[in-house]
């Protein structure tokens, strides 16, 4: 199989969760950094990890909200505020020959901002979500650099889906 084809099928098996629970592309979450984050990626982790740090906190949100009646919220705005990496990223890497890409383990995690808005924009709820592991042991086991944020991630996705529920049942409550 050729190197697109196999990029084709893997986007197609990615969509599928989503056609089939009727989310459609406009539910996603809008993800923005703060600029304190913004200038810890240009001085320490590399301008690189945005889109990494982007799709994967998209990503994770994303499928925890699938089926949570999140109806009367049409946009979820991340903002995210700082994050810490799991294991080096390659900027670090390079501007530190002493670390080990496995072997260097930090305590990583992330805080968020978030705002659910309605159709015309008007902010439904706030919150602020953090989440640092305690130690190593705690922590995510993956090798990647973000693993941890991902871990801070699928908690925030699990905080707005209960968040979204009550508003679901507030608004049915009002009707």
């Amino acid at each position: 199989m050729t190197g697109l084809r196999r990029t084709a099928l893997l986007v197609g098996l990615l969509a599928l969760p989503a056609a089939v629970s009727g989310e459609n592309a406009g539910t996603a979450p809008t993800v923005l950094l703060s600029p304190a984050m913004h200038t810890a990626l240009e001085s320490t982790y590399g301008t690189a990890e945005e889109a990494v740090l982007e799709r994967t906190i998209s990503e994770r949100v994303t499928a925890a909200l699938g089926g949570a009646g999140c109806d009367g919220a049409r946009q979820v705005e991340i903002t995210l505020l700082d994050a810490r990496p799991t294991h080096p990223t390659d900027r670090q890497l390079m501007d530190n020959p002493a670390l080990d890409r496995l072997r260097t383990h930090f305590v990583g995690g992330a805080i968020f901002s978030v705002r659910l808005l309605d159709a015309a924009g008007h902010e439904l709820k706030s919150l602020r979500y953090d989440w640092y592991a305690q130690d190593i042991r705690h922590g995510s086991r993956s090798a990647e650099p973000w693993g941890d944020v991902r871990l801070a991630s699928e908690g925030l996705g699990s905080q707005l889906a209960r968040d979204c529920r009550a508003l679901a049942q507030s608004n049915s409550a009002s009707r």
